[in-house]
């Protein structure tokens, strides 16, 4: 079974059943066209048995979901919202926030968002993707540390406690990382760039320890690089398959030996990232990246052989890019607090399977500035998605 994928972001969609939930919330059901008003709630049971949870809210609405509890002080101007999202790939109902100095967690899909009143606190991060989650039982979660020579805080207890942990033999004191993702195959194997700098880190035992991966062919000039696992359809070959993209002058590139050596794939005119954002997206051999070309032009770039040659099948500008089994969708932002629509807006875009056709979205006028990232995940029904957008909240939408 085909099953598309963001990676670094996601939970698996096409064909998922829905998870069962773990919460002692009720949630809220949000009035159409209007913002929801999601509750602060306890924390929920990790090991209890409940029926299968439906997600709660109006399909094709994008709503607000942000706490009351979360400080107002981090969606003002000068800040840059509550940090990077992403879901459990084990339990569809679990979504996980923060590292701006603080950890949430919802289990409704989004909906409901509690703080994790973590051990100790995670600290106020570096620009980027710098939370991860492995499907573990509890599940385990890294968080970036911002200086030293112990990289990450970990947790294997679902973020109630942290280990400082992560060091780099080879450079101790190099730059936090910037864009953690875990293997889909192996929870000890994870992938980072490095905040600022021009390369990139491996880890094989879990994050404790990590090693540059930048080797022959990669290219010079690039800072705080994301990196992604590119679904091969098999797990040898999927764990050496990366996607990888930087910031300022580094092209794109990509590896299938695990980083020993890098290529530029041909069509993608040497693309980067927006300052502090980026996500690939997969559905079946199908990968979707946006970024901002060689020659400043911006858009939605697809590759139908996995990665190996691509075209730009949208224009204007474009930072994150997700989707399901239904549709694509694109939305631009970067780490600029309160940019808004003086800056052009987030530019929504959406496209229907395979991405051929793109339209212009529709967000309520609150929503003035893209996300940070983007966490995908399916309740059975529908595909859910929830983005922290910079400056502006988390905003939640149920796919029709």
């Amino acid at each position: 079974m085909t099953r598309p994928l963001i990676i670094g972001l996601c939970f698996w969609l096409a064909g998922a059943s829905a998870a069962c939930g773990r919460t002692t919330s009720v949630p809220v059901s949000p009035r159409s066209g209007a913002s929801a008003a999601p509750t602060t709630t306890s924390a929920p049971s990790t090991n209890a048995t409940a029926a299968p949870l439906r997600a709660e809210g109006t399909p094709g609405v994008w709503h607000k979901v942000t706490a009351p509890g979360m400080d107002p002080k981090l969606f003002s101007d000068g800040n840059y919202g509550i940090g990077s999202i992403v879901s459990d790939p084990a339990r569809a109902s679990d979504l996980y926030v923060g590292g701006y100095g603080s950890l949430w967690k919802s289990s409704d899909y989004g909906l409901n968002w509690h703080k994790i009143d973590s051990q100790p606190n995670p600290p106020y991060l570096p620009l980027g993707h710098v939370l991860a989650v492995a499907g573990t039982t509890p599940a385990t979660l890294w968080v970036a540390n911002a200086n030293g020579e112990q990289h990450v805080f970990k947790s294997t207890d679902a973020g109630l406690s942290f280990t400082l942990t992560g060091t780099i033999p080879e450079q101790p004191n190099a730059a936090a990382l910037y864009s953690i993702v875990v293997d889909p195959d192996d929870a000890t194997h994870l992938l980072s760039g490095l905040h600022e700098q021009d390369k990139i880190v491996e880890s094989s035992d879990g994050g404790d320890t990590w090693h540059f991966a930048s080797g022959n062919g990669w290219p010079s000039g690039g800072t705080s690089w994301f990196v992604y696992f590119v679904d091969t359809g098999a797990p040898a070959s999927r764990r050496k398959t990366w996607f990888s993209i930087g910031q300022n002058r580094g092209c794109a590139v990509m590896t299938r030996d695990g980083g020993k050596t890098w290529a530029k794939p041909q069509g993608l005119d040497c693309l980067t990232h927006p300052h502090g954002n980026s996500a690939l997206y997969q559905h079946g051999k199908t990968l979707f990246v946006a970024g901002v070309d060689a020659a400043n032009s911006g858009g939605v770039y697809r590759s139908i052989d996995l990665g190996e040659h691509w075209t730009r099948v949208a224009d204007g500008s474009g930072g994150v890019v997700w989707g399901s089994s239904k549709h694509v969708y694109a939305m631009w932002g970067w780490a600029c607090s309160g940019c808004g629509l003086e800056q052009g807006g987030p530019q929504y875009q959406t496209a229907p399977q395979p991405g051929d056709t793109w339209s212009k979205g529709t967000l309520p006028a609150e929503l003035d500035w893209g996300p940070n990232s983007v966490a995908t995940t399916t309740d059975g029904q529908h595909a859910i998605f929830v983005g922290s957008m910079w400056a502006t909240g988390l905003w939640r939408y149920i796919e029709p």
